[in-house]
C-alpha cells in the first residue's frame, strides 16, 4: 500500500514540475512605454546632452568670509541692479574696531593744532624773567671780577680769590646763554620734525579708518551686474560659508537663454556652424525648439555627470557647443525652460 502511495506522489510531483517549466518559458507581454522615446529626427545626426544657461552665464555669489547672516535683501525671482546689496554679514567686530580708530583721529588732529598754537603766551614771561635775572647775576659777577683784578694788581687779593671770581663769572655767562636759548626755543614755536611726526600719525589713523570702512563694506555683498536671483540658500541667522561649492545666491539673466551641448570628441568633426540643430525637453509633454549656432569652445574636457559630484565620470571627453534658443515664429517664449535644465540636443551631421 505504501509503495503505491509513493508512486502516486511521484507522478503528481512530476506533473507539477512539467507544468512549472512550461509556464516559465512563456514570453512576458510587451508593456507600452510611459512616454514616447526621444528619437533623433535627423537621418544622420549627432546626439548630445544640453544644459540650459543664461547667455551671460550664472553667477555664484559666495560670502567673502564665513560669518553670521544678519540681513538678506532679495528673494528668488527678484531683479537686482549692479551694486545693489544682496545680503549682509555680522559686522559688530569691525564696527567696534572702527569706533576706536575714529576716536583716534581727533587726538592726532589736536596734536597738530597744538603744534601750530606754539608758543604759549603764558610760557614767555617766566623765560624772559629768567633771562633778565641771568643778566643781572652776570653783571654782578663781572663787576666783582673787575674789583678782584684791580686788587690783585695792588697785591690786595690772592690768586685763589681771583680764580673763584673768574669761575663765578663764567658760570653766570653759561646760565645767561641757557636762559636765552630757552627763550629763543619758546619764541620760535613748534619744531618742524615734530609737525611731520604729528601729520604722519594723523595719516596713519585715517588710513586705519579707511581700511576698516572697506572691510565693513566688504561684509555687505552686492550684485556684480544686473540679473535675476535664481536661487537663495541663506536666511537671516544662518551661517554663510565661504565655499565656492556652496554659493549663498545664484544670479543669472533670464531674458536670453542658451544651450550648452556636450558633444563627444569623436563626433566633433560632424558638427558645423551651418548644421541644423534642435533641442527637446524631457518629461511627459516634451517641447522642441530650434537652435542657432553661437560658437564652439575650443577646449575638450572630461564629460561631467548630471549631479555635479566628482565621483561620477565617464571615460570620454566632450567639447562644448553653444546654441541660442529660437522659438518657432508666432510661438510664445519658452516659459518652461530654466537655467540648469537638461535637454536632448540633436545636430544634423555633415557629410
Amino acid at each position: 500500500m505504501i509503495r503505491w502511495i509513493s508512486i502516486l506522489f511521484a507522478v503528481v510531483g512530476l506533473t507539477v514540475a512539467v507544468l512549472a517549466v512550461r509556464h516559465s518559458r512563456e514570453n512576458p507581454p510587451d508593456l507600452p512605454l510611459a512616454r514616447p522615446a526621444s528619437v533623433n529626427p535627423f537621418e544622420r545626426g549627432v546626439a548630445a546632452l544640453g544644459l540650459v544657461e543664461p547667455a551671460s552665464r550664472t553667477i555664484d555669489i559666495v560670502a567673502p568670509e564665513p560669518g553670521l547672516v544678519v540681513e538678506v535683501g532679495v528673494d528668488v525671482g527678484d531683479h537686482v541692479k549692479q551694486g545693489q546689496a544682496l545680503f549682509k554679514l555680522d559686522s559688530r567686530v569691525i564696527e567696534s574696531q572702527l569706533t576706536r580708530a575714529r576716536a583716534a583721529v581727533p587726538v592726532a588732529e589736536a596734536a597738530i593744532a597744538r603744534w601750530h598754537a606754539l608758543p604759549r603766551k603764558e610760557d614767555l614771561p617766566p623765560l624772559e624773567a629768567a633771562v633778565a635775572s641771568a643778566r643781572s647775576i652776570l653783571a654782578d659777577r663781572e663787576e666783582l671780577l673787575k674789583m678782584n683784578e684791580a686788587a690783585a694788581v695792588g697785591k690786595a687779593s690772592n690768586a685763589r680769590e681771583l680764580s673763584a671770581q673768574r669761575f663765578a663769572a663764567q658760570l653766570a655767562r653759561s646760565e645767561l646763554s641757557k636762559a636765552e636759548a630757552e627763550l629763543a626755543k619758546a619764541t620760535a614755536g613748534g619744531w618742524e620734525p615734530d609737525r611731520a611726526v604729528a601729520q604722519a600719525e594723523l595719516a596713519k589713523v585715517k588710513a586705519e579708518v579707511a581700511a576698516l570702512e572697506l572691510l565693513l563694506d566688504r561684509l555687505s555683498v552686492r550684485a556684480p551686474r544686473d540679473a535675476v536671483v535664481l536661487r537663495r540658500s541663506i536666511e537671516p541667522g544662518e551661517f554663510a560659508p565661504a565655499d565656492p561649492k556652496q554659493p549663498s545666491l545664484i544670479l543669472g539673466d533670464l531674458d536670453h537663454l542658451r544651450v550648452r551641448a556636450q558633444v563627444d570628441e569623436e563626433d566633433l568633426a560632424l558638427v558645423s556652424a551651418a548644421a541644423k540643430a534642435i533641442a527637446r525637453t524631457r518629461g511627459a509633454q516634451p517641447q522642441t525648439f530650434n537652435l542657432r549656432f553661437v560658437r564652439i569652445e575650443p577646449y575638450a574636457r572630461p564629460k561631467s555627470d548630471l549631479f555635479g559630484t566628482t565621483v561620477e565620470r565617464v571615460d570620454t571627453r566632450v567639447v562644448d557647443v553653444l546654441y541660442d534658443l529660437e522659438p518657432d515664429a508666432g510661438a510664445p517664449a519658452p516659459t518652461t525652460i530654466v537655467p540648469g535644465q537638461a535637454l536632448d540636443v540633436f545636430i544634423e551631421a555633415g557629410k
